[in-house]
């Protein structure tokens, strides 16, 4: 009888390269067509680690943020921030860099303000300066301290 052979079992860490290789390569046709690749993966990969996935809604929100679509940022935010504990654990010692290369925070500034949501887009800046985000949160923050 033939051995029957196992499924290849990829780490976070290589699920995570393909997905960022995949959405580079989609991007260079332009925010919809990374857009395309990273709904394709979502809804394709119901086993995508958390992990992945916070980075996935990263991503997405870049893409919707390019296209304008302010309430599909808002939508990615929520993902992301729902899946950050678990990229956290995901990552170990990489989710600090990860984390810093993400821009979903300031893609959700950026839609709050567009939408006219200035208390929630001060509500994300102080997430980021809670995150250990840089000083220059400090500085949006300052600049929306009006809306208190």
């Amino acid at each position: 009888m033939a051995k029957r052979s196992e499924p290849v079992r990829k780490s976070v860490k290589e699920v995570l390269e393909d997905l960022r290789l995949g959405h580079r390569e989609a991007a260079f046709n332009g925010p919809e067509a990374a857009l395309k690749y990273l709904n394709r993966t979502m809804e394709g990969q119901q086993n995508l680690p958390n992990g992945v996935k916070a980075v996935a809604f990263d991503l997405l929100g870049e893409a919707k943020a390019q296209l304008q679509d302010w309430e599909g940022v808002e939508a990615a935010l929520k993902g992301f921030l729902a899946n950050l504990e678990a990229m956290e654990e995901a990552l170990g010692h990489g989710f600090r860099e990860a984390l810093e290369a993400t821009t979903i925070l300031e893609r959700g500034v950026q839609a709050r303000s567009e939408q006219g949501d200035f208390h929630g887009a001060l509500d994300l800046c102080e997430r980021a300066l809670a995150l250990d985000l840089g000083a220059h949160w400090q500085a949006k923050r300052d600049s929306l301290d009006w809306a208190r």
